[in-house]
């Protein structure tokens, strides 16, 4: 990673202490990357593995529907849901509240894992996590960006969001490329020499499902906050004012799509500006609820297999820029039955 002077640490936005008492500080280890890029699915593997850690997991999510926490697998109590921003700027101070509910829990926690939304610039969270104040009771432990070896050049001619995920990387300690079951081993290198391009000697791990050594993920302890990237890092540490723009959009039906024309309609028909879509739906041709998880024109429907689903209620949300709610609207309804 790029050496430089450490980047100002602002403070967090609440003027107590998280909680009171005495002990080791907390682990936590930050899930960031960029929408699509299989931070759920990482997250997932955590929390089925074999560790025996009592794990307390925040889940922030972009869209006025957390359906990300929605798809945590063995999630328990602990799970908490920030909604409508990302923890790094309009609902820092409900990143506070959430750490100090975990905290202040019955249940001992040993570890937090904290999932940032996909447009979540990590300096923020890192921010808050060094807080001073805070040193006595959490303890950064890592930060891992994972990386969409399929989608990571989708956006190449919009140069806030490249820079958005150069940014994500850089602040990052090790670096998870995904999907990569999907791409051919050429352009798993070309993805690895892009990334090496920009943010040298960065550790870079390539996977497919999240399957990642624990050993790497719980515990490594390599976050340094000396090697955070500072003003003159290069492209990566550029601010990337493009990524505040990006709208949300959401839709509830209680009527169920029909699968076939989901996925031929998000193929042909739904905007390029549509970044991410995603959600928990019932269609026509499966009892429970299904969950849709769609990056570009790939289209996924899959068994959903956790609680959450609302009783019949399909949900959707999608993140982009310059959306149309009522073209995105007709478009999904369209895809339902009569």
């Amino acid at each position: 990673m790029i050496r430089s002077d450490p980047a100002l640490l602002a403070p967090a936005p609440d003027n107590h202490r998280l909680t009171e008492g005495s002990g080791t500080p907390v682990p936590v280890t930050v899930l960031t990357g960029f929408l699509g890029a299989g931070k759920t699915t990482l997250l997932n593997r955590i929390l089925t593995g074999s560790h025996g850690l009592r794990i307390g997991v925040l889940v922030n999510d972009f869209g006025s529907i957390n359906i990300d926490a929605a798809l945590i697998q063995h999630a328990t109590d602990n799970a908490i849901s920030l909604t409508n921003g990302c923890v790094c700027c309009e609902i820092r101070e409900d990143l506070v509240a959430a750490l100090r509910q975990l905290l202040d829990s019955a249940e001992l926690i040993d570890y937090v894992l904290l999932e940032a939304s996909g447009v979540a610039d990590p300096a923020g969270i890192t921010m808050t996590l060094l807080d001073a104040r805070y040193a006595q009771l959490l303890r950064v432990d890592s930060i891992v960006c994972v990386v969409d070896a399929e989608g990571v050049f989708r956006e190449s001619d919009e140069a806030s969001l490249n820079s958005l995920k150069l940014r994500q990387i850089a602040f990052s300690d090790l670096v998870v490329v995904s999907k990569a079951d999907l791409v051919s081993p050429l352009h798993l290198e070309v993805v690895t020499d892009w990334i090496d391009q920009h943010i040298k000697r960065i550790r870079v791990i390539t996977t497919s499902y999240g399957n990642v050594p624990l050993e790497a993920l719980l515990g490594a302890g390599r976050f340094d906050p000396r090697v955070l990237p500072g003003s003159d890092a290069g492209p990566a540490t550029s601010v990337p004012d493009g990524a505040e723009d990006l709208e949300r959009w959401s839709h509830r039906s209680r009527k169920r799509f029909r699968a076939d024309l989901l996925r031929r309609m998000i193929r042909r028909e739904l905007p390029g500006s549509v970044y991410r879509c995603k959600g928990i739906v019932y269609v026509t041709d499966c009892d429970g609820p299904q969950v849709l998880q769609v990056v570009g024109r790939r289209c996924e429907i899959t068994e959903f297999d956790g609680d959450g689903s609302s009783g019949g209620t399909s949900r959707i949300v999608a993140i982009g820029r310059r959306l149309d709610g009522p073209h995105l609207n007709e478009l999904f309804t369209s895809c339902e039955e009569p």
